[in-house]
């Protein structure tokens, strides 16, 4: 196939295949104790075997004391570290590469599922940012020994990492609140402790939001003097757009790009391969797909093979709760998952 889509591409020390990323995306497939599963693996190596290129799982949550929902999977020393190695061997069989996402839900977390309310940034004393930035580094070392490519520091969406950076959320008033560079400075620590702990053969990435830190120019070049290998453009707003089928935040993240060197991948309302030549052709290096690969697992494959040109999604965000009600990920599913049953109680 002919098209920047189907080129090789690199994150750091990473070689993609071609051009497209498996935005993280929850597939609530854990045990309900936060435990990984083999259907959470078999989920990843499908997508690598329709030739996503890159492979971002679903946020791993490194506390498992604030998980953000029922099937988040936890990353921490009790992780099934076999299914963690089970996992990144698949994808690379069927020739792609993978990334864990690690997050901490912060004011999103789920008292009912965790039994003490979210965190939001003030209620975090320093000894407790020091235990997340360790957190955070243990999670990279386990997915180093599992064998995985590349972990990705999630710091948007309105989760922990987004509470801070976010002015209207980040109440501090200390060396962690005010201005922007204080702000990050906890994103800062956990890129740094995730930097040693990747050593020179994993890319370190960043998920960020376009639109939840007053000036993503500036942002951007501080994950870039941080040694970030790439950044993942979406934003804190992105749940709100539904039935949207063009790319939401391009035209936030265009006028911040100028200068900044590390590649740049861009999620949201890509629904197409027009559109997803025409934002390479501005300049990102990679695309980022979700809701069209939950709707179709295979969408990436057909396009290269000339069968579909368009996701068949119908960016309705169904899929943000259907799994709640029946045991599917999207509204046009019709075959069941046994594991979604057993965590959210549902059936067809």
């Amino acid at each position: 196939m002919k098209g920047l889509l189907w080129q090789p591409g690199r994150l750091g020390p990473v070689e993609l295949r071609n051009r497209t990323i498996r935005s993280a995306t929850n597939e609530h497939l854990s045990q309900p104790d936060g435990q990984l599963t083999q259907v959470w693996a078999e989920t990843l190596a499908e997508l690598a075997r329709n030739e996503v290129g890159l492979v971002i799982t679903g946020h791993l949550c490194v506390d498992r004391t604030q998980r953000a929902d029922e099937g988040q999977p936890v990353l921490d020393g009790q992780t099934d570290r076999a299914l963690l190695a089970q996992a990144a061997e698949k994808v690379h069989r069927a020739g792609g590469r993978i990334a864990a996402q690690l997050s901490h839900s912060g004011k999103k977390a789920m008292e009912a599922v965790n039994g003490r309310p979210a965190k939001a940034p003030e209620d975090f004393s320093p000894e407790e940012l020091d235990r997340l930035a360790e957190q955070f580094r243990l999670g990279v070392q386990l997915c180093r020994e599992a064998g995985f490519d590349a972990v990705q520091i999630h710091t948007s969406h309105g989760y922990l990492l987004s509470n801070f950076l976010n002015p209207e959320e980040n109440l501090r008033t200390d060396q962690y609140g005010g201005r922007l560079e204080n702000r990050f400075r906890l994103v800062g620590r956990i890129l740094q402790a995730a930097r040693e702990a990747c050593g020179p053969e994993m890319a370190l990435l960043v998920k960020a939001d376009c639109n939840g830190c007053g000036d993503l120019h500036r942002l951007l070049e501080l994950y870039q003097e941080a040694g970030a290998d790439g950044v993942e453009l979406s934003g804190v707003d992105f749940a709100a757009r539904a039935g949207e089928k063009s790319p939401f935040y391009l035209q936030e993240a265009l006028r911040a790009m100028d200068g900044i060197q590390i590649p740049l991948s861009l999620v949201g309302g890509i629904f197409d391969l027009e559109t997803a030549e025409a934002v390479l052709e501005q300049g990102f290096t990679f695309v980022s797909f979700s809701r069209a690969l939950i709707c179709q697992p295979d969408f990436i494959a057909r396009m290269k093979r000339g069968e579909q040109t368009k996701s068949a999604c119908l960016a309705c965000n169904g899929c943000y709760q259907i799994y709640r009600r029946r045991p599917v990920r999207c509204v046009q599913h019709k075959d069941s998952i046994p594991q979604l049953e057993k965590v959210f109680g549902c059936s067809m």
